[in-house]
């Protein structure tokens, strides 16, 4: 990405994780996840290069702006598409009444080019067991 003045190429592997007990009702919900998270992205300006969804994580790859920090395009990410799924998932709501969110509080970031699946291995082991 650039502007007139500066180039630059930030770039994060982003991953988080659902509820465990969201189960099938996640994964029916798959398409329209990623509909969310493209909508986001683009309108905070992220560039998606890569999205990963399944029953266990979200492991988004994507270019920022480097004045934004990571943790804010987490919080973004995982507040954003929560309060879109709720509105479009009446399941979804029920299951948040009795959880109290849907995604698990703890996320990784990595920015290497590739994303270590050590790393991801431990990141999950830790959060989910």
């Amino acid at each position: 990405m650039n502007n007139n003045y500066y180039r630059y190429s930030v770039k994060y592997h982003l991953v988080w994780c659902p509820k465990p007990k969201l189960g099938g009702l996640f994964t029916a919900a798959e398409d329209l996840l990623k509909d969310i998270l493209y909508t986001i992205c683009s309108k905070y300006r992220y560039e998606i290069h890569s999205l990963e969804i399944n029953a266990d994580f979200i492991h988004i790859f994507l270019s920022v702006d480097p004045s934004v920090a990571p943790a804010d395009i987490m919080r973004t990410l995982k507040s954003l598409s929560a309060v879109h799924l709720l509105r479009r998932v009446p399941e979804m709501r029920t299951f948040y009444g009795r959880q109290g969110s849907l995604w698990e509080k703890g996320y990784l970031i990595s920015t290497s080019d590739t994303l270590d699946k050590e790393l991801l291995r431990q990141f999950l082991k830790d959060l989910l067991f």
